[in-house]
């Protein structure tokens, strides 16, 4: 192998002055291998030169008027450049391979190598068309232009049966003109095992999302998608469509999975409670507040995700605060005067119409959009009935254990019921449905008078159990009225809290007879 000199040279930046330099060399008699010029620095490379005439020419060089310094360096710029990339490309677990205009193989990393069972030095040089085949995709793109993705190829030769896909890319002089092409490879073997990586990755975030639906399937893909970047979620759809679900399954395929995943329902709290509970507080902020201060949601969710379900029921000085979380990236706890930098994916959530909510001025417009980068909308149950069998199977065998029942599955007039009704409080409602029948089913399978989908139709359940009594206790009476006045004033009403005003009660009781009455609200 030929040794070579490699010279650096630090000279004042004039006209003239790289031609000097050559003059020196000429003078020496030395030939070139290797010229790089930049303002005011000069490097050369040159065959390998007995000590004394290395001296001799350094000392001549930097006899030159302005020339400040000549040293050896052990590699020029390009060449360093040069062996960092293709030290990047042997690294990459996908075969790289690039050819100039005259369609001569000058790139051939190590994983082409192992797919095509060929060492680089019989391959360099080489035409494409002799090694690839004349119908190689890179032939194509070279006098085309035109780039093309995934496209497989099978060569069958004496040797080797190699089967792999590729993708290509031209490489452009300045006016556009196609002068080479690059091209990634990978081996259909692993690129398979690869998509089943994924692909089991996918199923294990979405475990509990139960469905095979079209619009679910959309949805999953769309989540799937979404969820390798760090923009902004919005949720939409009713409640009871599984927006957590697809919020924690979207945390778990992003690159945050083993950072927290952070849940608050800003329907739950008074707004002092969920200030404090997203922000936190510092020491005496407040009466009450701990001693240490606290740390809010996002703090803790710092690096991770967090998810706000019902942020339309924020007040609208709670959404002033969360658009600067998301407009700055900063946070404030309650009694302190510092900010803190935090990194934070949010995913909000909501059943409300907050299109609406902007016209009435109860939702503020500019935190909509910082919101709504990526709008996601659930479907009801309603639309996508042919999913319901599949989510009675599942709820049965998840609900085995905890209510001790062997349970096998359901009728086929069960399911044709479930099938026929409206689904008002959608997945989370029929699951509620599920668990009553099994709790009132002594067989194997869940049958039609173990079915019992609304509120009026428990009263004529426990009058049917009473047969001839047809009355009611007192109780069962007040909790029907209550529930209807609920249900009337949830209706009429934009907001729970409204609706807690409307009928005299606090928000915190209306929470819990919300819960205690599984009442689901529509957007």
């Amino acid at each position: 192998m030929m040794d070579y000199l490699r010279l650096k040279i630090t000279a004042k930046d004039r006209v003239g002055m790289v031609l000097d330099i050559l003059k020196r060399l000429y003078k020496n008699d030395i030939s070139i291998h290797s010229l790089e010029v930049f303002p005011g620095k000069v490097y050369i490379k040159v065959e390998s030169l007995r000590r004394e005439k290395r001296l001799r020419l350094m000392e001549d060089i930097t006899s030159l008027g302005e020339v400040f310094k000549a040293e050896s360096v052990e590699l020029l710029p390009y060449e360093r450049n040069e062996r960092r990339l293709l030290a990047m490309i042997d690294a990459v677990q996908d075969g790289i391979m690039a050819i100039n205009h005259n369609e001569e193989i000058e790139i051939f990393n190590r994983y082409c190598e192992n797919i095509f069972q060929v060492n680089k030095e019989n391959v360099l040089g080489r035409n494409v068309g002799d090694f690839l085949g004349f119908e190689a995709p890179m032939i194509k793109l070279l006098k085309t232009g035109e780039n093309y993705d995934n496209v497989e190829v099978h060569i069958k030769n004496r040797n080797n049966n190699i089967h792999y896909i590729t993708t290509g890319r031209p490489i452009k002089d300045d006016k556009g003109k196609t002068i080479g092409a690059v091209a990634s490879l990978k081996d259909i073997d692993e690129a398979i095992e690869l998509s089943n990586v994924i692909t089991a990755k996918e199923e294990i975030a979405f475990k509990d999302i139960i469905g095979n639906s079209s619009s679910i399937l959309k949805v999953k893909r769309i989540c799937s998608a979404v969820a390798r970047s760090n923009s902004t979620i919005l949720l939409r759809g009713e409640s009871g469509t599984g927006k957590e679900l697809f919020a924690k399954a979207i945390h778990n395929l992003s690159s945050r999975i083993d950072k927290n995943f952070v849940a608050i329902n800003c329907a739950a709290l008074p707004d002092n409670l969920i200030e404090s509970e997203l922000f936190g507080y510092t020491k005496g902020s407040f009466t009450g507040a701990k001693e240490d201060g606290k740390d809010g949601l996002f703090k803790i969710a710092d690096k991770g995700t967090i998810f706000l379900d019902e942020i339309g029921e924020l007040s609208l000085s709670l959404q002033a605060k969360l658009l600067r979380v998301l407009q700055e990236g900063t946070i404030r706890k309650i009694g302190s005067a510092l900010e803190e930098k935090v990194n934070v994916r949010v995913i909000a959530a909501t059943n409300r119409n907050l299109e609406s909510m902007i016209k009435d001025g109860t939702f503020r417009e500019d935190l909509y959009y910082r919101l709504n980068v990526i709008p996601i909308y659930i479907p009801p149950l309603r639309d996508r009935i042919e999913d319901i069998p599949m989510l009675v199977t599942f709820f049965i065998n998840k609900l085995n254990k905890q209510l001790d029942k062997n349970i096998k599955g359901a009728e086929t007039e069960f399911i044709e019921n479930l099938v026929k009704y409206k689904w008002p409080g959608n997945v989370r409602e029929l699951r509620n449905v599920v668990e009553r029948a099994m709790n009132l089913c002594y067989s194997s399978l869940l049958n039609e008078d173990n079915l019992i989908l609304d509120f009026v139709r428990d009263i004529d359940y426990i009058r049917e159990e009473r047969k001839n009594d047809f009355s009611l206790t007192l109780k069962e009476v007040v909790e029907a009225a209550e529930k209807k006045a609920l249900l009337t004033a949830i209706e009429k009403s934009s907001s729970f809290r409204k609706a807690a005003k409307a009928l005299g009660i606090s928000h915190t009781t209306i929470m819990n007879k919300i819960k205690k009455y599984n009442i689901e609200c529509k957007e």
